[in-house]
C-alpha cells in the first residue's frame, strides 16, 4: 500500500479499533511488521532481525494487530441490506457492454482456495482437488471490487455449490438478491433465482464460455455464445478482485505458517484491509494494474461447460427466461459490446 494509505490506516487502527503503542514499539512498526507477515509471508524471526525485535515481540505484536484488523474487517465488509440490494449501481449504468443488458447485476460470487495447515487427522476433510490442503473461502463482491460477504473456513473438499448452500442455511443474513436482482456466477452454481449462471453444453452441441476460448477462436455464433462472453466479462469482476487479493497478501497462497485458527482469522482481516485500501481512494498499483481488464482468463471454473445442461427446477426456469431475454437483446444489439 501507499505511504499515504498506511498512514491512515495506523490512525484509524489507533483510534477506532484500539491498537496502543508501548513504550519501545510505535503503532507505526507494529503494523509494518502485521504488514510484513502478511504481505510477504515472512517468518516472525526473519520480522525480528529486520526490525530488531525479538520473536516473542513480533509474535504479541502480530497478533495485537490482526485483533484490530478484525475490528476494521468488520465495519469495511459491509453486506448489503435488500433496500440496498435494489439500487442500480451508477458504474454498471455507464457501462455500455452490460446496461441496460444485466440492469438486475448487484454483484459476482465465486469460491477460492486459501492453503491452510492442518493436523494429519483432518488433512482428508481440507484436501482440494489440487492436492492440497486448504479453505474454499465464498466471497461477493460488487462491480467496484469490493468484498461485500465472505464464507469463511469451508473445508477444500467441498464444492462451491456446497458452500453457497451451508452459507445460505445457516447464516440468517446472506444477502439473498430481491426477485428481479441476482448474482453472475460460473457453472459451478446452479443457475436458480438470485443466481445467473451461464448456458451450458448441451445433446445439440457446445456451447463457449471461456474468454480465451473466444479471443483464440471466431466471435460468438449464437445468442447463447454473445450472452456467455458478455456473462464472463461481468463476472470476472471477482476473478480480479480475488486477484488483487492474493497478490498483496502472499499468506494466503504461499506455504501456510499458522494453524488453520488464526488463518482464518488472517482472511478476514486482509479482506478488510483490501476494502479499506479500495475505499481510501489512495493510488494503489495492483487495483490499476486489473482495473480495466475485464478479459481474464476464468477457466478455473469448479465445473467444466461441457457438462450437460442440467435438468430444469420451478426457480431454474424463472432464471433461464431472465437469462433468455439478456442473450436476445444481447444478440439484437451485438455491434454495442466489442
Amino acid at each position: 500500500m501507499s505511504l499515504d494509505c498506511f498512514r491512515s490506516l495506523c490512525d484509524i487502527m489507533e483510534t477506532r479499533y484500539g491498537l496502543q503503542p508501548t513504550l519501545n514499539v510505535s503503532i507505526e512498526e507494529s503494523v509494518a511488521m502485521f504488514l510484513r507477515i502478511c504481505g510477504h509471508n515472512e517468518v516472525q524471526r526473519d520480522v525480528g532481525l529486520r526490525f530488531g525485535r525479538t520473536q516473542e515481540t513480533v509474535n504479541r505484536k502480530f497478533f495485537e494487530v490482526l485483533r484490530a484488523t478484525e475490528l476494521l474487517a468488520c465495519d469495511y465488509i459491509k453486506t448489503p441490506t435488500r433496500q440496498e440490494l435494489r439500487r442500480i449501481p451508477e458504474k454498471l449504468q455507464m457501462d455500455r457492454r452490460y446496461w441496460p443488458y444485466f440492469s438486475g447485476f448487484v454483484g459476482a460470487i465465486d469460491g477460492v482456495h486459501v492453503c491452510i495447515k492442518v493436523k494429519p487427522e483432518l488433512q482428508g476433510m481440507y484436501w482440494n482437488r489440487h492436492d492440497r490442503t486448504s479453505f474454499n473461502i465464498m466471497a461477493i463482491c460488487d462491480i467496484n471490487m469490493l468484498f461485500t460477504y465472505v464464507w469463511n473456513g469451508a473445508p477444500g473438499s467441498c464444492h462451491d455449490t456446497a458452500v453457497l448452500t451451508m452459507a445460505q442455511d445457516n447464516d440468517s443474513e446472506f444477502p439473498l438478491p430481491p426477485r428481479d436482482k441476482y448474482y453472475v456466477v460460473d457453472s459451478g452454481y446452479p443457475n436458480k433465482q438470485g443466481f445467473l449462471a451461464p448456458y451450458r453444453s448441451s445433446r445439440n452441441g457446445v456451447v463457449r464460455y471461456h474468454i480465451s476460448q473466444f479471443y483464440n477462436g471466431p466471435p460468438p455464433r449464437n445468442k447463447q455464445e454473445l450472452f456467455n462472453r458478455c456473462h464472463a466479462s461481468l463476472r470476472s469482476v471477482i476473478e480480479r478482485t480475488f486477484g488483487v487479493w492474493k497478490k498483496k497478501w502472499r499468506i494466503l497462497c504461499e506455504f501456510p505458517r499458522y494453524d488453520i485458527d488464526v488463518q482464518k482469522r488472517v482472511v478476514t482481516a486482509t479482506m478488510g484491509l483490501h476494502n479499506f485500501i479500495r475505499i481510501s481512494n489512495y493510488f494503489d498499483e495492483d487495483f490499476v494494474e486489473v482495473m480495466g481488464d475485464t478479459n481474464i482468463n476464468n477457466i478455473n471454473s469448479e465445473n467444466d461447460l461441457d457438462d450437460m445442461e442440467r435438468g430444469s427446477k420451478p426457480d431454474g426456469n424463472y432464471m433461464a427466461n431472465i437469462r433468455e431475454n439478456i442473450a436476445d437483446m444481447l444478440w439484437a444489439n451485438q455491434n454495442t459490446f466489442h
